[in-house]
Formats: structure tokens, sequence, C-alpha cells
């Protein structure tokens, strides 16, 4: 094949592509990380969905499902020293190593604490308070109403007896 006939096909080959195969990932629709989900359709609930609390106070209400047992507290106690005790002291009374740098966390056994009820206490650990982060998205229901009863024998409310 000479010289000219292979750019002759090279020249061909060429004008059959398009110019712009590189970007066809810049033309496809996407979504921005502020656009929202769209809303679920009125009256609709999620499969396995318990009730909807929009923030702590919303939660007041709720009625704590778990049974103070060994095993519940047994859970409850090891995610609280894996997940609260940095603020809130080994033992629940406060003056954890966090604390030397930001506002201490609170002794979970004051009366102020003592008279909330297991809803409020949830929703606190689900989410937040004013110096808490939320853990409503890394524990999942149950694991927090474990620590809510693992909070409840801080308090020096006894544990029932039996298996869940």
């Amino acid at each position: 094949m000479s010289l000219r006939q292979t750019l002759a096909v090279l020249l061909l080959a060429a004008s059959g592509c398009e110019s712009d195969w590189r970007t066809d990932m810049w033309y496809q629709p996407s979504h921005r990380p502020e656009d929202s989900p769209r809303p679920e359709p009125k009256y609709s609930v999620q499969l396995g969905a318990g009730p909807f609390v929009a923030d702590r106070d919303d939660a007041t209400d709720l009625q704590n499902p778990t049974r103070r047992d060994v095993l519940s507290v047994g859970r409850g106690e090891a995610i609280f020293h894996d997940r609260c005790s940095a603020c809130h002291g080994a033992q629940g009374h406060g003056g954890g190593p966090v604390s030397k740098f930001f506002p201490p966390a609170p002794d979970l056994a004051y009366a102020a604490v003592k008279m909330r009820s297991d809803g409020y206490i949830f929703g606190t650990i689900t989410f937040g308070g004013p110096a808490m982060p939320p853990l409503g998205e890394g524990l999942s229901a149950g694991d927090r109403w474990d620590v809510v009863n693992f909070i409840r024998t801080i308090q020096g409310e006894p544990i029932s007896g039996g298996q869940r």
C-alpha cells in the first residue's frame, strides 16, 4: 500500500468519527449535591419504618420497646463505652477526656437527666444536643434503646430479670 493510499484510508476512517466521543460524560444528566430526593407520596410509609420524629423534643412520647434486661444493658454498655465515654466518662458521670477541649458533658445521673423520658434520651442520642453530635446514623434504633437502658442503670434503676 502506498503512502497516498494509506493517507486516504486514514482520512476516510477519521471522517466517520464524531469529534465529541471523548466528552460523552459531559452531556449526561446529573444531580447536584444540594438537590434533595423526591418527596414520598402522600400517606406513604417506608417499609420497616418506625414512628417519624423530627427532633429530640418530638421523641419525648416514644415508649421504650426494649426490655431492660442483662442482654440489653450489656450491649448498651459496650456501645456507650465505644461512642459516649469520651465525653460522658467511663462511668457516665462526666469528665471524659474530650471535656478538656469542649464544654463538659453532663453527669447522666443528674436529677434533670433522670426526669427525662426514655424517648427524650433516645431522641438526644439520635439527634444530638447543644454540644453533642447526632448518633442516629451510626446506630440502629435497637442499639440506641440499649444505650437508653444502660443510662437508666447508671441512674440506679434496676435491671429486670430474664431474657428478651
